[in-house]
């Protein structure tokens, strides 16, 4: 669902130029050689770093590796002369670069050291400005608690007449809000950043918002409301002319909000026209949202062929563009309608390499604020230190040098006893959540329990009562003796629901055995590897506790799971035994293996470790490139 991020430009302010400067640059020839020489032409320090910013400024969407050149140059003359204000605007300049090109880690490191100089000279309109456009590239990377802090601390620092900066923040915490499903707080926000845009009379974001506020309401089923903002969204003047990529995104959405409400009979001559516009515009991300809507179109409609060629066309340009999000949605409708596996197994690579993405940036994030914090800190004090040493003796070189190496020392301590305590945590954490977990597992079974008792000594005996009365009622009525029959047939049906519902039971007698079985079959059904199940007849599972069925048939279907996602293996061969007070178990598969030694668990490996152990259990695991064997061993 493509929702517009309606935040006014990032890119930096030109600035007016000198009369000497304006000669200057009109004269330079702006080649790598000259910016070398440029010390050489331009021998003023202050005058040259004048130049550079309006170079840097100038190339910024030009060419990039001059640009880059330039900037460094820009950013490492203003930090020589204390220039606060260009060493800002060259960082504004390089995270905007870097924004540009999708290198979000890179774009927030120097959105936030641009925000770190503009506080230090108290520009508190610039630094929210960079604190916005860093919640903005936390959001992009799912990074939502994080963009949710940023985006508060930016309307902090932003003055009350900087409409649309307050407007971005506004809509881009709507949008971090939809993201987490927090349905109140996203329309909230979408209202006030149309209150703003009210405010400023500009209807370009207003049109923006009123497409914004519509999605929302349509993704959580209330069309009618989504369909009353999409209209004001077309309703306003000139959209097409001042926005064509906006006009075509609302009338996408207004056809597809009536395909959703059932009023489907416009909705191929307003979604073709919004993709003819985007191919005009040769508005990628637009024409895969048009072929996966009018795929769903033809679904609809039973036109399979129709259907597939949109969803195929929609694949192919996300594949080609590099545009995940498009081409998992394209991915998993293709599966729906196909059957097809390879599609399914695309999209669950695809999708877990997205999350470990993410993942991996939202890490970045914080060691950025960190870093670059570190990295500032540690500036000031060497500028203090080397005045400091411009006025001390020798011996006191000695001295300076023991303390900064205590210092480092101490440093290093803290950081390892912080990572330290971090792994503490995050360990606790996860073993509340997981005995969480098993009291949820253990009270779901044990309510199945409570149902079947209730239909079999309540319904089932109420109904046995009421047929027996019933039946010593004297009626001459033929259709008495067919309802009599009716009725015991619903008490077969209530005792067989019963019945099945204490069989499929963890904690039954027999319970856990038949769901192995039945998972066995289930995995067999749906995959190329053979699974095969071997049960030793000493193992009473009427005798073994509810937590150790229950974590028995977890532990199964975790290593299953494990083997088919991952091991790429023809046979996996799982065999339970008991000797004695000792209930063991074996999954071996004929897979590619993995280095058991080095791998980092998962959360998956984790989980499996947790819940033996939790047991007083033992775990061993065994690979390399002839398959994985999985062993445990439980007291009983």
């Amino acid at each position: 669902m493509l929702i517009l991020l309606g935040i006014s430009s990032c890119f930096p302010p030109t600035e007016k130029k000198s009369e000497e400067q304006e000669k200057i640059l009109a004269d330079f020839q702006a080649t790598p050689q000259e910016v070398e020489n440029l010390d050489r032409h331009i021998p003023n320090d202050s005058l040259r770093l004048s130049i550079l910013s309006k170079l840097s400024l100038e190339y910024l969407t030009k060419d990039s590796t001059l640009f880059r050149k330039i900037n460094t140059r820009t950013i490492n003359l203003a930090i020589k002369l204390s220039d606060k204000a260009t060493e800002a605007n060259a960082y504004w300049d390089l995270a905007y670069f870097y924004e540009k090109e999708s290198f979000l880690d890179s774009s927030y490191a120097s959105y936030y050291k641009a925000y770190q100089k503009f506080s230090e000279l108290e520009d508190y309109a610039k630094a929210g400005k960079m604190m916005l456009n860093m919640a903005v590239s936390q959001e992009k990377a799912r990074d939502y608690v994080g963009s949710e802090n940023s985006s508060f601390r930016a309307l902090q620092l932003l003055p009350k007449k900087k409409k649309k900066d307050i407007y971005a923040v506004h809509n881009n915490l709507a949008i971090i809000y939809n993201g987490l499903n927090d349905f109140d707080k996203a329309v909230e926000h979408h209202k006030l950043a149309i209150d703003t845009a009210l405010e400023i009379t500009d209807q370009e974001l207003l049109a923006n918002s009123f497409n914004n506020i519509a999605v929302v309401y349509l993704e959580n089923g209330f069309y009618e409301e989504a369909l009353n903002y999409i209209e004001q969204a077309l309703a306003v003047k000139d959209l097409k002319q001042w926005d064509t990529q906006l006009y075509a995104m609302v009338l996408d959405n207004y056809a597809y909000i009536q395909l959703k409400a059932g009023q489907s009979e416009d909705f191929l001559k307003a979604s073709r026209e919004a993709l003819y516009i985007r191919d005009s515009i040769d508005h990628k991300a637009g024409i895969m949202v048009s072929r996966i809507r009018l795929g769903e179109y033809y679904l609809d409609t039973e036109d399979t062929a129709r259907a597939l060629s949109n969803l195929q066309t929609a694949l192919a340009l996300a594949q080609d563009e590099k545009n995940a999000k498009y081409e998992l949605e394209a991915l998993l409708k293709l599966h729906n309608i196909t059957g097809n596996q390879d599609y399914l197994d695309r999209y669950l690579v695809l999708n877990e390499q997205l999350l470990n993405d993410e993942r991996g940036i939202r890490s970045k994030f914080a060691r950025i604020r960190y870093e670059t914090d570190q990295y500032i800190n540690k500036n000031k004090s060497l500028t203090e230190r080397i005045v400091w040493i411009s006025f001390t003796a020798v011996v006191l070189l000695t001295l300076l040098g023991v303390f900064l190496f205590l210092q480092r020392q101490k440093a290093n301590l803290i950081e390892a006893r912080m990572q330290n305590s971090l792994k503490e945590s995050n360990a606790e954490v996860f073993k509340l959540l997981l005995d969480q977990q098993k009291k949820v597992e253990i009270a779901a079974v044990k309510e199945r329990e409570r149902i079947a008792r209730d239909l079999h000594d309540g319904v089932i005996s109420r109904l046995f009562g009421t047929r027996m009365a019933l039946g010593f009622i004297e009626s001459d009525n033929p259709s008495t003796e067919t309802h009599l029959k009716e009725l015991q047939n619903i008490e077969a049906e209530i005792r067989n629901v019963s019945h099945n519902l204490v069989s499929n039971s963890l904690t039954s007698e027999d319970g856990v055995e038949k769901l192995i079985k039945k998972l066995i079959d289930t995995f067999n059904e749906h995959t190329a590897t053979s699974f095969e199940l071997t049960i030793s007849k000493s193992i009473d599972f009427s005798n073994l506790e509810d937590s150790v069925k229950i974590s028995i048939y977890y532990i199964i279907q975790e290593c299953l799971q494990n083997v088919m996602k991952h091991a790429n293996a023809t046979v996996c061969k799982v065999v339970l035994r008991q000797k004695e007070k000792t209930l063991s178990g074996t999954i071996a598969d004929n897979g590619a293996g993995f280095e058991a030694k080095t791998a980092k668990d998962g959360i998956g490996l984790t989980n499996l470790r947790y819940r033996i152990t939790d047991l007083g259990g033992t775990l061993n695991i065994h690979s390399d490139s002839s398959g994985t064997q999985i062993a445990f061993n439980i007291p009983l």
